[in-house]
């Protein structure tokens, strides 16, 4: 065992051994992320999703009460979860982009759909709120059959998909507001401007002096 010079603790031989294992995955976590094109979801934030419904569909196998709920649950989860993947968080994989004030080359699909944002959020937030219903109704089944892991389970989801609706879905809005006006602005600057004649290109004669330009188109 050895000594942390931080903290004056021991550290065990077992987490000694494990460093370089979760050095190596974080590793990997980071490659895929730094791999991945900018509109495609960033995978720190869709692994829950997986990882939620995975065990969703665990505990859907059970012959009970605890079955039909989290099938219910799993159901509503993964339709939702696959429809935050294609709206919001490739919205957020940009973010380093707008931070940094970088161009977007490749943009989501919501950026350039017709609806945008506006009509896709207000389905997602229709359809959170199916998903926190089931939940809440797989939590109180599981706590009446007295099954701790499978409460906990629709509890740290319920969470999740309230940390989605207060954190999220407002920092794709700000994303996908950022990327818009700087698609405006990119498109205002191809627009030519130069010189134009002092009375404009067909100008209007003057009062009593005709055309001014006359002078000057007969030189």
């Amino acid at each position: 065992m050895k000594t942390d010079p931080g903290k004056g603790t021991l550290l065990s031989k077992a987490t000694i051994m494990r460093a370089p294992l979760i050095v190596s995955a974080a590793a990997s976590m980071l490659a895929v992320a730094a791999s991945a094109a900018p509109s495609e979801a960033p995978y720190v934030l869709s692994a829950p999703h997986a990882d939620f419904l995975m065990q969703l569909e665990d505990a859907a196998a059970a012959p009970s009460q605890i079955g039909a709920a989290a099938r219910a649950a799993a159901d509503l989860f993964g339709q939702h979860a696959e429809a935050e993947e294609a709206v919001i968080l490739p919205l957020l994989a940009l973010t380093e982009a707008v931070a940094g004030g970088k161009a977007v080359a490749d943009l989501p699909r919501v950026l350039t759909s017709r609806e945008g944002l506006d009509a896709e959020l207000p389905l997602l937030l229709d359809a959170q709120i199916e998903v926190v219903g089931a939940l809440v109704e797989l939590f109180a089944v599981a706590k009446a059959e007295v099954r701790p892991e499978v409460s906990r389970l629709a509890e740290q989801i319920i969470w999740h998909e309230m940390t989605d609706i207060e954190v999220l879905y407002p920092a794709a809005v700000l994303v996908n507001s950022s990327v818009e006006a700087r698609l405006v602005e990119a498109e205002s600057a191809k627009i030519p401007i130069g010189p134009a004649p002092l009375y404009g290109r067909d100008p209007i004669p003057m009062m009593g002096l005709g055309n001014p330009h006359a002078l000057s188109a007969a030189q």
